[in-house]
């Protein structure tokens, strides 16, 4: 635990862009329980070097209200019960006034109810699963669509695109809060609209062995196969080894987590050719000011964001937002709730695209408070081709045409 604690407060330090005199005083404090070790570790490392950029551009223009801004990562290696114990760490010990983080919507679930215990307030940068703004918690917002907005785009593809209609499904999905949201949501669509479920599966995380789902759902002939996986070795084998086993839809349709990773390109290789990824967006990359942030990222990390970068960098901003507006007085308890209260009347636009946190009902019933009420929005599908992941609908916001059927699988 010491050595976890020294290393979290190191990181926060790195990402404060200062020294221990600046974090001794007058600093002000945003947790993040991110996984920063373990299998997840290159998810936590897009989100690090967000936070960064973000806390470094505010810092140098002043910070908030003349103090500067800190992000405190405390690593929770992708265990949910360690986000619980990470979060109430970073809010009890560090007086952080402000969480955000997550990563994963397990690990999220986690924080949102410490958070809300302890009446801290917590902006979901990226964790996606419905239930997290749909416990009626005051203290938790989200900024990013939730599980069951992720299909939208995928939903708006096939219903708008002559032809594309599936004449029938096979979903498999990972049996997380992640996974079930996501497949339930785009089960429900596809059924609204008398499209066959073929093949409906649920896997554990970590699966090795995809072979004997993919081979029960080949002996359906599914003309589309619809994916979902939140780790990105899942995505990787479940397309290798459909792909390797035969079979043959017209598409192959992931939802996100995995299946947004340039990791997945980069061991796929050829068989990540054509496969589509409905989930959220990484703003509008046709919209000069995000194109502008691509390329101040791509200079100093060289790579170019995507979902994750961009739900990281653009939460920062909301907070800085919010903090700015707040009245704070230096009481801690105080001063959360006074953040809390300036998040309900954010109203701004970031790179992701536009804020502003209301109660509202989701695409399958579930009541949200303080989600992001633009989410329906925030929805792209994208194709991976030639190693890229390239958004490809709706046709606002698409960086090239899409191919459909798939050709390589005829």
């Amino acid at each position: 635990m010491r050595t976890l604690i020294v290393s979290a407060v190191v990181m926060g330090l790195l990402l404060m862009g200062g020294g221990p005199l600046a974090a001794a005083d007058g600093t002000l404090k945003i947790g993040a329980p991110q996984p920063m070790t373990g299998s997840d570790a290159p998810f936590g490392d897009k989100f690090k070097k967000a936070y960064s950029l973000a806390v470094e551009e505010i810092n140098a223009a002043g910070g908030v209200n003349g103090k500067k801004i800190e992000v405190i990562i405390e690593d929770h290696q992708a265990k949910n019960a360690l986000a619980a114990t990470v979060a109430e760490k970073l809010i009890t010990q560090e007086k952080v006034l402000i969480l955000t983080g997550g990563r994963a919507s397990g690990q999220a679930v986690e924080i949102a109810s410490v958070a809300q215990r302890l009446k801290t307030p917590y902006l979901v940068d990226h964790p996606s699963a419905d239930i997290i703004t749909a416990k009626g918690f005051e203290w938790v917002f989200r900024n990013n669509p939730t599980g069951s907005i992720y299909p939208q785009a995928f939903n708006k593809f096939i219903s708008e695109v002559p032809g594309a209609m599936p004449k029938s499904a096979a979903v498999i999905y990972d049996n997380t809060v992640f996974g079930k949201s996501i497949a339930n949501s785009a089960m429900t669509f596809l059924r609204s609209k008398n499209v066959p479920i073929v093949n409906d599966e649920a896997y554990p995380v970590n699966t090795l062995d995809f072979k004997p789902i993919v081979t029960k759902a080949k002996a359906n002939n599914p003309d589309f196969v619809l994916m979902v996986a939140v780790s990105t070795t899942d995505a990787i084998l479940l397309t290798r080894h459909a792909k390797e086993i035969g079979l043959k839809p017209r598409a192959f349709v992931g939802f996100g987590g995995g299946f947004g990773v340039e990791d997945l390109a980069k061991q796929l290789g050829p068989l990540s050719e054509n496969v589509f990824s409905s989930a959220a967006w990484s703003g509008n990359p046709n919209d000069p000011k995000v194109k502008a942030f691509y390329d101040k990222f791509y200079s100093k990390y060289h790579i170019y964001p995507k979902e994750h970068e961009v739900e990281g960098y653009s939460a920062i901003y909301i907070i800085a937002d919010a903090l700015r507006r707040a009245k704070l007085t230096g009481n801690l308890d105080a001063d959360r709730d006074a953040i809390r209260q300036a998040l309900m009347t954010t109203d701004m636009t970031t790179v992701f695209g536009k804020v502003k946190f209301g109660n509202w009902d989701g695409p399958l019933g579930d009541h949200y408070t303080n989600q992001n009420i633009y989410s329906p929005e925030h929805s792209v599908m994208a194709q991976w081709r030639g190693g890229k992941l390239l958004n490809v609908w709706p046709k606002e916001n698409a960086e090239t045409p899409y191919i459909f059927p798939d050709p390589t699988t005829k």
